[in-house]
């Protein structure tokens, strides 16, 4: 279960990083900041204000878009962790892809130059899964919204489906909904899509942490298992 687990938490990573043509060498310096940075300023793009469309719908965008400025406060918290424990997120990144014992050789090997306890990976590795701990429980929680929230949405695009059809098409003509003028109107179909968005982010956001999360955790614990048989 527990390599199950592992490589679950690999190609989740390697699905996030997509068709990236950075090298492992730049990702491990860059992706983990720059994602979440970029996630979180498209947050505040699409935006998360409480709006007025329509007594059916207001309760759950509303809701909905409550969580998304809830779950923004979390991403920036965990881009503060990133930075603080770029060893961690470098060394995870740049040997993305490996099997358990393979990561554990490269453990050791990083760990053969460590002049004292604190300079290991491993030492590392335990101190990025302690801060990351609030975080870690906060995305736990979002997972399970997250698949609640989707299956309400999925009904609201059915339901208001022309709307959205419409809204959509004028964003790609004139780039998205929200514009300049503060004073424009949004539409059910405008409202719906921008939770469209909300929720594909908020998607994103959890998939790294929890891929991160989750390989850490499970390094962790295959090494103290390997730790107690000696």
């Amino acid at each position: 279960m527990l390599k199950k687990n592992l490589f679950a938490a690999l190609i989740a990573l390697s699905l996030i990083a997509g068709c990236s043509s950075l090298s492992n060498e730049q990702k491990a310096n860059v992706d983990r900041d720059v994602e979440v940075g970029r996630i979180i300023a498209e947050i505040d793009s699409v935006g998360y204000e409480a709006i007025n469309v329509s007594p059916g719908l207001d309760e759950f965008l509303n809701g909905l878009s409550a969580f998304v400025e809830q779950q923004r406060n979390v991403s920036v918290q965990y881009r503060e962790v990133v930075k603080q424990h770029r060893d961690v997120t470098s060394f995870l990144a740049v040997n993305e892809g490996k099997t358990p014992e393979e990561l554990l050789v490269e453990i050791d090997a990083f760990d053969l130059g460590s002049k004292n306890e604190n300079d290991k990976i491993a030492t590392k590795l335990a101190a990025y899964t302690k801060a990351t701990e609030t975080i870690s429980e906060e995305n736990s929680k979002l997972t399970v919204e997250l698949i609640e929230q989707g299956v309400r949405l999925g009904y609201l695009v059915t339901q208001y489906g022309t709307q959205v059809a419409q809204a959509t098409a004028i964003n790609v003509a004139t780039g998205f909904f929200k514009s300049d003028d503060a004073e424009e109107e949004l539409t059910v179909g405008t409202a719906v899509l921008r939770a469209k968005e909300q929720l594909t982010l908020l998607n994103e956001i959890n998939g790294l942490i929890e891929a991160d999360q989750d390989v850490a955790e499970s390094l962790i614990s295959l090494q103290e298992q390997l730790d107690a048989r000696g």
